[in-house]
């Protein structure tokens, strides 16, 4: 217990320093900012689970409600969002906590509220933890991969889905990087369940489009046509031939 003490001790210092130095510049108001940081860091702490070998897996979904009068104060763009979550794995990672899926934080209005800002911290079940599957991959058995599953880039390349998890962001480690402005450090994921493979949008700003309908989560077929932000994907698989369905008209997603 006293490893585990020192832990979240040395993750609640490292939050602290975090909140009150680098991240400061991100908020205009100090009130705001003693806000975040005491909610970030008592959400934080209260939701780490300990599993059976002692490792502490720390939350990776978190909402930051505000009162819509203090919402400009708080830039909520991809950059300010973007560095929020790199600066909460950052202190989890130093402190020796680990967490199954990149950390996802996102916005929301509260009008009924007794501060003008609260931090709600989760092991997400439903958005980020179902595409995780809740355990690090190393640990299960690895699901059976569709044969010779690829996503055709932009129309111009093809990227080979070899793996039965793939992250796609903008952010350098992901499986499939996409440098474009539009595109969240983490935009959505690809998984394998029961040997197909499916798409889940992880909180992203831009959204995550299937065939021109916004979605959450949905199984894959060949013929696909994935949208992040306007960037198109297009799913195939062997055995099936292309069709009227995978060819990308860029009219459909904008200028790219």
């Amino acid at each position: 217990m006293s490893r585990i003490k020192n832990t979240l001790s040395l993750l609640e210092a490292r939050l602290q320093s975090l909140v009150e130095g680098s991240l400061a510049r991100l908020f205009t108001s100090n009130g705001l900012l003693y806000d975040l940081n005491q909610s970030l860091m008592q959400s934080m702490l209260a939701e780490i689970k300990i599993q059976p070998d002692g490792q502490l897996i720390a939350p990776n979904l978190f909402t930051i409600y505000i009162d819509p009068s203090k919402k400009s104060k708080i830039k909520s763009d991809t950059h300010l969002l973007d560095e929020l979550a790199a600066f909460i794995e950052k202190a989890g990672s130093q402190s020796g906590l680990q967490f199954l899926s990149p950390p996802v934080v996102r916005v929301y209005e509260e009008n009924r509220m007794d501060v003008p800002l609260q931090v709600k911290a989760q092991i997400s079940v439903e958005d980020v933890v179902q595409t995780s599957a809740m355990i690090p991959e190393n640990h299960q058995d690895l699901p059976e991969l569709p044969k010779n599953a690829y996503l055709i880039i932009d129309g111009t390349r093809i990227f080979s889905l070899d793996k039965s998890v793939i992250n796609i962001g903008r952010r350098s480690d992901n499986h499939l990087v996409i440098e474009d402005t539009r595109i969240s450090r983490v935009h959505c994921q690809l998984r394998v369940i029961k040997g197909r493979f499916w798409i889940f949008d992880l909180d992203s700003l831009g959204g995550t489009f299937l065939n021109n309908q916004p979605i959450t989560q949905s199984v894959l077929t060949s013929g696909d046509v994935i949208s992040i932000a306007g960037f198109p994907l297009v799913y195939a698989q062997e055995s099936d031939e292309l069709g009227e369905t995978q060819q990308i008209k860029f009219q459909d997603f904008g200028e790219v």
